[in-house]
Parts: C-alpha cells; sequence; structure tokens
C-alpha cells in the first residue's frame, strides 16, 4: 500500500504557488494505483544550458523590459522565460535578491535542488529575515529527504510567525515523512485549525492517522475535507486507504472509485484483501482489473500472480 506522493503533489502544489505569489505574488511488493505533473524544465540536467542557449535575445532589451516579461512568464507558469528573463537581469544586478529567491524557487519547481539552495543560501546570507526563503529552503531540504534542516527551517518560520499555514503543514509533512507520525499529527491538526479548508492538511493528517492504524479518526478527519472539496481524487483516494485499512471494503470501494476508475479501485481492494491475508478475493479483484482495462495488464496481473501463489501455499498448508 504505497503513500500518496505528499512531497511533490501535496507539499509543492500547496507552497510553490503561494511562495511565488508572496514575491510577486507502508510500503508492500503489491502495488496500489494512485501523476503530477511537476517541471518544464527536469529534462534539462544542466540548469544552465537552456539559458547559455538564448541569452543572446535578451541581451539588448532594457532592465524594466526583462522583469516584466519575466513576471508575465512566471504568472502563466512558463518557468524557462521567466528564468532566462531573471537570469539576465542578475547579470547586472546581482544583489537583486528578490530575483535570487525568485530564481531559486523556479530552480526548485524544475528539481534542480542544488542550484535552488544555492541561490536560497545566498538570499538568506543577506536577507535572514525572508519567511518564504526559509520556506522555499525547507522546502528543498524536504525534496531531498533531508528532514532535519527541512524541520530547522519550518520551525524557524515559525518562531517568527506561528500562525502561518504554509510551514505548519509542511512541518508536519516533513514529520509524516520522517516516520515521525505522533508529531506530524500534532502540527497537521495545528494547520488543520488555522484554515479549515486546507485540503493539503486534511489529506496529510489522514495518511499520518493511517499510518498510525488510527482509522476512525483517519476517516473522520478525511471526511471533513471532503465536506469542503468532495470531489477531490486524493481524499477520496485516501479515504478508501483508511476504509480498507479498517475492513469496511465496500466503502472503501466507493471511495477508491471517486478516486479513479474501476481497475484502480478494484486493484487497490485487492491489495487490502492481500494485506488481510484474503487471497482469494484478491486475486478476483486483480482479475476484474485485467478485464475492466487490459492496459493495466502488466500490474493487475503481477498482483493476481502474487495472490494466486499465496493462494496456493494456504490450500497447500491446510492439506
Amino acid at each position: 500500500m504505497p503513500r500518496i506522493k505528499l512531497l511533490v503533489s501535496i507539499a509543492l502544489f500547496l507552497t510553490l504557488p503561494l511562495l511565488l505569489s508572496n514575491c510577486v505574488k507502508d510500503n508492500n511488493s503489491l502495488t496500489s494505483t494512485s501523476s503530477d505533473p511537476t517541471a518544464k524544465l527536469a529534462e534539462a540536467n544542466d540548469p544552465w544550458k537552456k539559458l547559455k542557449m538564448s541569452r543572446a535575445d535578451k541581451e539588448g532589451l532594457p532592465q524594466d523590459r526583462l522583469e516584466s516579461l519575466g513576471e508575465i512568464a512566471l504568472q502563466s507558469g512558463d518557468y524557462e522565460s521567466s528564468l532566462i528573463n531573471f537570469m539576465e537581469i542578475l547579470k547586472k544586478n546581482p544583489q537583486r535578491y528578490d530575483l535570487h529567491y525568485k530564481v531559486g524557487v523556479i530552480f526548485l519547481i524544475a528539481g534542480q535542488f542544488e542550484a535552488a539552495r544555492k541561490e536560497l543560501a545566498l538570499v538568506l546570507v543577506h536577507q535572514p529575515e525572508m519567511l518564504q526563503a526559509h520556506e522555499a529552503l525547507g522546502l528543498v531540504h524536504l525534496q531531498e529527504k533531508k528532514y532535519p534542516l527541512a524541520i530547522e527551517e519550518f520551525q524557524l518560520v515559525l518562531s517568527q510567525e506561528p500562525g502561518r499555514v504554509k510551514s505548519r503543514h509542511l512541518l508536519g509533512v516533513t514529520y509524516l515523512e520522517a516516520g515521525q507520525s505522533a508529531k506530524a499529527v500534532a502540527e497537521l491538526k495545528r494547520a488543520v485549525e488555522l484554515d479549515r479548508r486546507q485540503v493539503a492538511s486534511y489529506i496529510a493528517l489522514g495518511q499520518a492517522y493511517t499510518k498510525m492504524k488510527d482509522y476512525p479518526k483517519a476517516i473522520a478527519c478525511l471526511k471533513q475535507g471532503l465536506s469542503v472539496d468532495p470531489k477531490n481524487q486524493k481524499l477520496n483516494h485516501q479515504l478508501g486507504m483508511a476504509l480498507a485499512g479498517d475492513k469496511r471494503y465496500t466503502e472503501a470501494m466507493d471511495a477508491f472509485l471517486k478516486a479513479g476508475d474501476e481497475a484502480q479501485a478494484c486493484n487497490n481492494i485487492g491489495v487490502h484483501y492481500f494485506m488481510a491475508g484474503q487471497y482469494e478475493d484478491a486475486a478476483k479483484c486483480f482479475q476484474r482489473a485485467i478485464e475492466l482495462r487490459p492496459t493495466f495488464y502488466d500490474e493487475a496481473k503481477a498482483n493476481l500472480q502474487r495472490a494466486l501463489e499465496k493462494l496456493h501455499q494456504t490450500h497447500q498448508g491446510g492439506t
């Protein structure tokens, strides 16, 4: 029962648009299904490669024009164009730490963590009071699984601004990823109290309770989230996980159906049947997933094969 991809699909989804706007603006052998678009620049291993190719077009433009183009590109999500414009300004004005911050966040979105860390560290040397830069640096550490460093950054922000929902949420997510579920619950509950409409915090809190096998609390908080956003697929997926963990398979199936298609739902329920030792029920679910979606064949077939092997072993042991 793999975990939801909190780092990108929750942390980045929740935080990065807000970071930018502040400046401008249990692992098992079976596979349950749950993609998240991230970086337009991710294909480039060298974060400077495209800049070198594009600078000639920018050199004659005045600084205010470059900044205007960069801001327009940033707001429209064209991070590559925004980066090129901002870097051209920084060539002549290296003390524009507001632009260094934006460049750092763009590198973070692109998955260029070393480049992001350098830009954000530079900002914080000169502007240590800039909370959103600490927040972004914490996200870099979180993405790199350097949990103590991420915790330190988020706690620093919260020491200055205890009601900052983004940092409270991200601190909870970091504790969750670090395997400290009880601390995660405490922080995520505070995040929800600060903003009752923050769906990402309900998802993470539900996951934390599910990891602790406190399924009733997981179900309750996820249903609270669904009262805010009834069609949210991630909420419904995590609710399915909690309900299945509580062996409420019919309700779990309904939740999984709202989170994806029927083939995925059957596969996910099959995983939980398998984990509960109900290998015949698991095999039926995996077979149904294959029938519903032949393109799902490899994943469901592998799960079906494992279920059949376990079923065979069980029958042999009983004879």
